[in-house]
């Protein structure tokens, strides 16, 4: 797998985890790939985390499967977040400023 997918799986673990859920627009606008791409990383991210997540389709959006979201990808540690926002705050891309 390559470095940017990668970071997209992660991406999508850190929006599920932070806002609770995902759409593939956030993918799209976040990185520039295209929606069929952003699509391809949904798929798979449920591939290699079945039961993490679900598809809400009235809200056409990707929602965690538990109430309690728990990172399937390392999130959740405090350095990690931090690491997050210090690159936000620094206007890096992969600070995934909202």
């Amino acid at each position: 797998m390559t470095w940017s997918k990668e970071r997209r799986l992660d991406y999508i673990d850190w929006r599920l985890f932070v806002h609770g859920e995902v759409q593939r627009d956030d993918i799209v606008r976040t990185f520039g790939v295209s929606m069929s791409q952003a699509s391809a990383d949904l798929s798979a991210f449920e591939r290699e985390h079945p039961e993490v997540m679900s598809y809400d389709r009235s809200a056409k959006r990707y929602v965690p499967a538990r109430a309690k979201y728990r990172s399937c990808r390392g999130f959740g540690d405090s350095n990690v977040l931090r690491a997050i926002s210090l690159l936000a705050a620094a206007g890096h891309p992969m600070g995934w400023r909202d």
